[in-house]
């Protein structure tokens, strides 16, 4: 097994022990540390992930952000061209779960979007390292999307303190996110690269 499987076997089991209750309390948590941030604050619109599983719940998340105005964007996992498809989401009960059980949005009741016009992006993951390098669930889709978009849109990945590490094993095709929150830190990454290289 390699060592970046490994990890992601190790983190989601710590991420699944984690109970309902304390998964909700946590996400308080982050929500009120994302909500805080400038870049969320300023963010007309936002691509999210539909949570599953034992993931940072952000339905509420969600919710809160469209009474505030803001748009959310969701995407649809192309499998077949290994691509997101983004879409407008304006009611979150139209979502419908896929073949993997993750939530993602109707194409009927939903409107395409552009990623040129997205202002923020909430980034999932499996674990993150204070550098902001992050395992995901495999795919590669959110790596391929994220480097098709201007490198001055901020990426924020939102974990649960058991899903942060100290090292990622770095692959060349990774893209790094520039903030981790998680329920009690709020880490820039983008700095830590910084420090490191100098």
């Amino acid at each position: 097994m390699s060592p970046k499987r490994a990890l992601r076997q190790i983190v989601r089991e710590k991420r699944d022990a984690l109970s309902e209750s304390k998964r909700k309390e946590k996400a308080r948590r982050i929500k009120k540390r994302l909500f805080n941030l400038p870049e969320f604050k300023g963010a007309h619109a936002i691509l999210f992930y539909a949570a599953f599983g034992s993931e940072v719940p952000t339905h509420g998340m969600m919710q809160e952000a469209i009474e505030m105005g803001k748009k959310i964007i969701l995407p649809i996992t192309d499998v077949e061209k290994k691509h997101l498809i983004l879409r407008e989401v304006r009611d979150l009960s139209s979502l419908e779960k896929n073949k993997y059980g993750i939530p993602e949005p109707s194409p009927e009741n939903t409107l395409h979007y552009e990623p040129g016009l997205i202002d923020l992006v909430i980034v999932p993951g499996i674990a993150f390292d204070p550098y902001g390098h992050r395992i995901g669930y495999g795919g590669g889709y959110y790596d391929r999307f994220l480097k098709k978009l201007k490198p001055s849109i901020p990426k924020i990945g939102i974990a649960f303190d058991v899903q942060v590490v100290p090292k990622i094993p770095k692959e060349e095709y990774d893209l790094p996110v520039d903030k981790i929150i998680t329920e009690s830190l709020v880490i820039n990454a983008r700095e830590s690269r910084k420090i490191k290289s100098t």
